[in-house]
């Protein structure tokens, strides 16, 4: 356990022991929850972020530029 002050802007920080210990990184995303009178600090995996993303996202992209161009011609808007 540690004891960190709450700043002026309402940051904290969380030591250095802690952030080895889960493994948390300068740039790394973390996630906040209350339970109770508890605030719950638990850092966030790149897979819990692109969960939502279908498996074939990079073929979804290149799929919905070509409709789009395709539709554009259509329309006149692009030669």
């Amino acid at each position: 356990m540690s004891i960190v002050k709450v700043t002026r802007n309402s940051q904290i920080t969380i030591p250095k022991e802690i952030r080895k210990k889960v493994g948390i990184k300068e740039g790394d995303r973390v996630e906040i929850t209350v339970e109770g009178n508890r605030v719950l600090i638990r850092k966030i995996e790149m897979e819990d972020i692109t969960d939502f993303l279908p498996r074939n996202f990079e073929e979804t992209i290149a799929k919905t530029k070509k409709d789009s161009r395709d539709r554009l011609r259509e329309l006149g808007v692009v030669l």
